[in-house]
C-alpha cells in the first residue's frame, strides 16, 4: 500500500473540523459525540491502524478518532528507561510510511535514547498523515448500550470533567506497558526497601550503592542487571526456571545487540492461537523465543552476573529467601516479571474468560464482535508481525463500516 509523502492541505478538511490538533485545541471533541470507530491507544499499532484507515479514504474525527492517554506521541516508547538506547533496542519499530517522510530508524544514532527520539519522530508522522490524534484523552470505561448496537465511551480530556461519546466499533491498542505484573510472595508487603516494576523505572541512578535483587527471566532483567553492574553494591538474579539463552556459534555472536530473535515453530504458533481463541493465559515470550546472546551477555554470564540463583520463596523486611534456602540481603527489588494487557476500561463488557484473558478470533472479541484487541497474542513482541496485524485489522473494520450496524453475538 502506497503512503502519501506530504500532508493533506487544511483546505481539504471540512471547516467545522478545523483546527484539529486536540493537544492544542481540546474543544475539538465538542464537534461530534458519535463516531463510527474509536481507536484507543496511539502507540505504533494504533497509529498504524489510523494511517491505514486514512489511506483507504476514512477521515479522522469524522469517521474515526484515535484517543491517547499519553501527553506526547510515541506510546510506550516515550516512557522508556534513560539507558535504553537505539543500538540496544532490537524491537524498535515505527508505523508504515516513515521512510516516505525521510525517517529511517536504522539511520538514528545508536547511542541516542529511545524515549528522546521517538516522540518527535512520531509527531512528524502524525502531522504528515493528518491523523489528528486526540491527547491527552483517557478512556475511563466502555459500556454496551441497552437495546442498541452502539457502545458508550466515558472519556476524560486532561483534567476536565468526564464526558461520553458513542461508537459502533472499538479497537483497543493500549498495549501492556502500563500494566506491569508483580507476582505475590509471602512477606512482600513487609519488605522495608524499594520495590519497583521494571516498567516504572525511568533511571537506575537511585539504585547506586544498593544491594538489588532482579526478579524475572526475560530481556528486561538481563538489560537491567548489566546496567546495574557498575553502580550497584551487589546484585542477584532470581528466575523461576533456568534462563533460556540462544545457543549460537560463538564466532558469530554480535558485539552489541543481537537483532535476531528465535522464531516460534509451527507447534508453538498453533498453541498460541488455541490459547488466544480459548481466552487462556499465554506463555511468557521468553519461554518461547528465548534471550538473545551477544558477546557482552556471554561475558556477563561467564563472570557470574547473569547466573540465576533460582526461584524466589519468600520476602523478609531486609531481603529474600530463595527456594534453595539461600538468603540475599537486599535494599531493593526490581520486578522484571512481565505485564498484562491494559484493558481495565473494557471491564463492563465482560470480555475476559475464567483464565483471565479474552477469547479472540482474527483480533475480534468472541464475546462482543464490536471490540477488537490489537497487540494481544502471538505477535505482541514481534514488531513486523504486529504491524501487519494492525493493517489487517484496519482493512477488516473498513469492511465492517460499510455494512449495517453491528450486532452482538
Amino acid at each position: 500500500m502506497a503512503y502519501r509523502t506530504r500532508a493533506r492541505r487544511q483546505s481539504d478538511v471540512p471547516a467545522e473540523l478545523r483546527p484539529q490538533r486536540l493537544d492544542r485545541k481540546p474543544d475539538v471533541l465538542a464537534v461530534k459525540t458519535d463516531i463510527d470507530l474509536v481507536v484507543i491507544g496511539a502507540g505504533v499499532p494504533g497509529v498504524t491502524v489510523a494511517a491505514t484507515l486514512a489511506e483507504m479514504g476514512l477521515r479522522p474525527l469524522r469517521d474515526f478518532v484515535v484517543f491517547d492517554a499519553e501527553p506526547q506521541p510515541g506510546g510506550s516508547w516515550g516512557r522508556g528507561w534513560d539507558f535504553q538506547t537505539v543500538g540496544h533496542t532490537p524491537l524498535l519499530s515505527g508505523p508504515p510510511g516513515l521512510s516516505e517522510l525521510g525517517i529511517r530508524l536504522s539511520d538514528q544514532d545508536p547511542e541516542a535514547i529511545v524515549r528522546d527520539i521517538m516522540p518527535p519522530l512520531m509527531r512528524r508522522y502524525e502531522d504528515a498523515y493528518d491523523l489528528f490524534v486526540a491527547r491527552p484523552v483517557r478512556v475511563l470505561r466502555v459500556e454496551a448500550m441497552r437495546r442498541s448496537p452502539l457502545l458508550t465511551l466515558h472519556i476524560q480530556v486532561g483534567d476536565r470533567p468526564p464526558r461520553t461519546i458513542t461508537t459502533r466499533y472499538v479497537i483497543n491498542a493500549t498495549g501492556d506497558w502500563s500494566s506491569p505484573f508483580v507476582p505475590w510472595y509471602p512477606g512482600a508487603l513487609d519488605f522495608a526497601g524499594l520495590q519497583l516494576p521494571s516498567a516504572h523505572i525511568e533511571s537506575l541512578a537511585g539504585f547506586s550503592g544498593k544491594r538489588v535483587l532482579v526478579v524475572g527471566g526475560g530481556r528486561s532483567a538481563v538489560t537491567i542487571l548489566r546496567e546495574l553492574e557498575p553502580i550497584a553494591a551487589k546484585t542477584a538474579w532470581s528466575t523461576r526456571r533456568e534462563p533460556d539463552f540462544h545457543e549460537l556459534p560463538r564466532l558469530t555472536l554480535p558485539s552489541r545487540t543481537d537483532f535476531r530473535q528465535r522464531e516460534m515453530d509451527a507447534r508453538h504458533e498453533a498453541e498460541f492461537v488455541r490459547f488466544v481463541e480459548r481466552g487462556e493465559r499465554l506463555p511468557s515470550e521468553v519461554s518461547v523465543r528465548g534471550i538473545p546472546l551477544s558477546r557482552g551477555t556471554l561475558a556477563a554470564i561467564r563472570r557470574g552476573l547473569l547466573v540465576s540463583r533460582g526461584p524466589l520463596a519468600s520476602v523478609q523486611p531486609d531481603g529474600v529467601t530463595l527456594a534453595s534456602g539461600d538468603r540475599f540481603e537486599a535494599d531493593a527489588i526490581i520486578w522484571a516479571t512481565g505485564s498484562r494487557p491494559t484493558m481495565r476500561h473494557l471491564a463492563p463488557l465482560q470480555l475476559r474468560e475464567q483464565g483471565g484473558m479474552a477469547r479472540l478470533r482474527d483480533g475480534w472479541s468472541r464475546r462482543d464482535n464490536r471490540v477488537a484487541l490489537l497487540g494481544y497474542g502471538t505477535n505482541r513482541r514481534n514488531p513486523v508481525a504486529a504491524r501487519l496485524d494492525a493493517e489487517h485489522l484496519a482493512e477488516g473494520v473498513f469492511d465492517r463500516l460499510g455494512e449495517t450496524p453491528a450486532t452482538v453475538k
